[in-house]
């Protein structure tokens, strides 16, 4: 997830930033395995150095954040089942991890289907992840004082918008269309991602609301943070949605 990197990079930049007892180092050598871990550039890497970090560091105080880079990495190669294991036990190990709630919510709610016998189950833990996400995001503090408001209020607004992502995605599957946009509408106040205004469109265009998903696929024509590939899908998807609309 982006909102890890923006953290790992706010924090592993010296050793005198770790003034919080939750994220300090014990050793120089522990600050070198977190900073190979957050310096990782691809899954396997990220993997590998999480994997030497908890192993090396028992007592590290960067354990939940090490295991919750673990799952990220896992679901970016398609590996839902340890991204799950990985993401639960960052839970265990820091129930008020965020962005590992995110994480299990977004996995369980975008990869249930309609036609799944556990459906009903997968879509609850969906729901009680997003919803923990929710309330711990209420009371978390900045995990280091040199964070300024703005950048942390950035990282709380995406892991905000991912957690009610992981609602509207739910909706989707239930096939509550009207809710999902609600959710969804509540993912882009907290962080305006084009994708997210791309989902909302599809769960109006499920809903045979066509003058309501071509609005939301405009939106995510007209996003600052629109690049080619959203452009690509917000355009084929307007000329599904138009081809709706009744004929004049």
């Amino acid at each position: 997830m982006k909102q890890i990197a923006l953290l790992a990079g706010l924090i592993i930049v010296a050793s005198p930033m770790f003034a919080q007892k939750q994220l300090k180092p014990k050793s120089p050598k522990e600050l070198q395995a977190l900073q190979a871990l957050f310096g990782a550039q691809t899954p396997d890497a990220k993997i590998a150095a999480a994997d030497e970090l908890v192993t090396k560091f028992a007592d590290t105080d960067f354990k939940a954040m090490a295991l919750q880079v673990e799952a990220d990495a896992y679901e970016q190669k398609g590996q839902h089942e340890k991204a799950i294991v990985y993401a639960e036990q960052a839970v265990a190990t820091d129930p008020g991890n965020f962005d590992a709630l995110t994480l299990l919510a977004n996995i369980y709610s975008s990869t249930t289907r309609d036609t799944d016998l556990d459906k009903a189950e997968k879509l609850l833990q969906a729901d009680k992840y997003a919803a923990a996400a929710l309330a711990a995001l209420k009371t978390a503090v900045k995990p280091n004082p040199q964070m300024t408001d703005e950048q942390w209020n950035q990282y709380k607004g995406g892991a905000e918008s991912q957690a009610y992502q992981a609602m509207g995605n739910s909706n989707v599957v239930r096939k509550k269309y009207d809710d999902a946009q609600k959710n969804y509408e509540m993912a882009i106040t907290s962080f305006a991602d084009p994708y997210t205004m791309i989902r909302a469109g599809r769960a109006m265009m499920a809903a045979n609301k066509a003058d309501a998903a071509i609005a939301w696929f405009d939106k995510a024509l007209a996003s600052p943070q629109a690049d080619e590939n959203v452009k690509n899908i917000a355009t084929t998807d307007k000329a599904r949605a138009t081809s709706m609309l009744p004929k004049k």
